[in-house]
């Protein structure tokens, strides 16, 4: 597992982030305005919350164990970064209504730009399900 932890510590640090997100998301929701579209006002509902925490705790079992198979890693991967890509709009576009620019948006999109700079990093025989290709 140390060893696992050496290798895949970016993500072990993304999923932290992820669940700490969902954690905050679930105890402090509905803090984006209410003007904003549906789509982007329900990114911080508790289920959503929920469903944050979720994906940061698989996340974070799949990089201290490094099973990759059936492609799990890479549907991970897609989910963090939608994640972290629709909070960042969110928050982006919750700045943009308020007319109050504040750091939140750009302290997510720093963890986006991880996420993916970490996907790109990723060896290609992971993403594929474990076949060496």
């Amino acid at each position: 597992m140390k060893r696992h932890f050496r290798k895949n510590r970016w993500w072990v640090m993304i999923a932290i982030e992820e669940i700490v997100i969902g954690i905050i998301i679930m105890l402090h929701y509905q803090q984006l305005d209410l003007r904003l579209p549906p789509a982007l006002g329900l990114l911080d509902d508790a289920p959503v919350g929920i469903a944050y925490l979720l994906i940061g705790v698989t996340l974070l079992i799949n990089s201290l164990w490094d099973f990759y198979w059936y492609r799990i890693r890479i549907i991970l991967i897609a989910l963090s970064g939608g994640m972290w890509t629709l909070l960042t709009a969110s928050y982006a576009m919750n700045d943009i209504v308020r007319g109050t620019p504040t750091i939140v948006p750009f302290i997510f999109a720093i963890i986006t730009a991880n996420v993916f700079f970490s996907a790109w990093e990723e060896p290609r025989y992971k993403l594929k399900g474990g076949g060496r290709y």
